[in-house]
């Protein structure tokens, strides 16, 4: 029975109300969970063979590779240890069980943040909307259109106060013709000889060298700055009377081929940050700036880890209402505020 949870799909393990897997009953069911198959393996090779099918079952997703070779190197070192298999099945059951409280821990996050995304939503989106009208795609083409029909207007005004305009008159009725008065014949001159041209020294025209225009040198790319979704902690407020409070948090890139990887883990990202949140932000009461700067101080790290590469060079959190706090309020809410603005645009002349 407990083999056949291991080589089930992981559509057919047991779901909890919210739609969750029922990490509990896949991990502990005294017939069919995991920490039951490992009691059941009557030596070291099979403990191993065993928890690695667990373990390849469980990490499935790309980028979960790191983890899985950590996972492997530590069921080696308890399998290495000189001690009979009793001690061996217990020590590889305790690998499973962190296995399991982090899928927990996982999974509550996960239903507190599609329980309050909804409110938060609709709650924010209001307050920005406002920004999308005064985006000058849209407010150039009302500002002119708003000219043109107040150009219109005063036209009309106009026409209907003085008149339409007339032509002036530029010739009135013909007066007698006279004759042309004949000038006199003034008598012919002799010619004047003409002196000699004096002959000048020619000098060589003076002729301002040209300067070679200056050089331009191209402006390196600025950073790249990444708006997120509106964030929202604690996620429920039951165990402080305050009301949650919501945060911005922006992150900066070096270069625009970054911000498109970055946005491609987006939902990585968010996982991330609320798991951040839930090591140094308190559910309690109000985070202070004291602790939202050490929050900014091991986030990049943090995310860093969904990439194994330094893609995120900082993390700026902003609460509501602080200046500079900006989201992204439409899907897939991995925004920059760069956007128009090319790598390879020539500078300006």
């Amino acid at each position: 029975m407990a083999e056949m949870n291991a080589n089930m799909g992981k559509a057919a393990w047991p779901k909890t109300p919210d739609g969750t897997t029922d990490w509990e009953v896949v991990f502990e069911d005294p017939q069919s969970g995991f920490v039951q198959l490992i009691a059941q393996s009557p030596s070291a090779e099979t403990l191993r063979l065993t928890t690695t099918v667990v373990i390849d079952k469980l990490f499935t997703r790309r980028g979960d590779e790191t983890e899985v070779t950590r996972l492997k190197n530590q069921l080696e070192s308890i399998l290495a240890e000189p001690v009979d298999i009793a001690a061996k099945q217990k020590g590889v059951s305790g690998l499973l069980r962190q296995i399991k409280d982090a899928r927990i821990e996982k999974a509550r996050v996960y239903v507190e943040r599609k329980r309050a995304g909804a409110a938060i939503d609709r709650r924010a989106g209001l307050l920005w909307k406002i920004d999308f009208l005064l985006k000058p795609k849209v407010l150039l083409p009302v500002g002119i259109t708003f000219i043109l029909l107040l150009s219109g207007i005063v036209y009309a005004l106009l026409q209907s106060t003085i008149g339409p305009s007339r032509p002036a008159q530029l010739a009135q009725a013909p007066a007698a013709v006279s004759e042309p008065e004949t000038a006199p014949t003034p008598e012919p001159q002799a010619p004047k000889p003409e002196e000699p041209a004096k002959v000048q020294d020619a000098q060589p025209d003076t002729v301002a060298p040209s300067q070679p225009a200056p050089e331009v040198v191209p402006e390196e790319p600025g950073p790249i700055h990444i708006w997120l979704k509106t964030m929202r902690w604690p996620l429920t407020s039951h165990s402080t009377k305050d009301r949650p409070q919501y945060y911005a948090v922006i992150l900066t890139v070096e270069d625009w081929d970054t911000k498109v990887a970055v946005c491609r883990r987006v939902a990585n990202v968010m996982d991330k940050l609320y798991q951040g949140f839930n090591r140094v932000l308190p559910q309690d009461r109000n985070a202070t700036d004291t602790e939202l700067g050490e929050f900014e101080r091991i986030a990049p790290n943090i995310l860093n880890q969904i990439f194994k590469m330094d893609l995120i060079k900082s993390v700026d959190i902003l609460r509501y209402g602080e200046a500079g706090f900006n989201v992204a309020n439409r899907a897939p809410y991995c925004k920059s505020p760069e956007k128009g603005k090319r790598r390879d645009d020539p500078p300006p002349e």
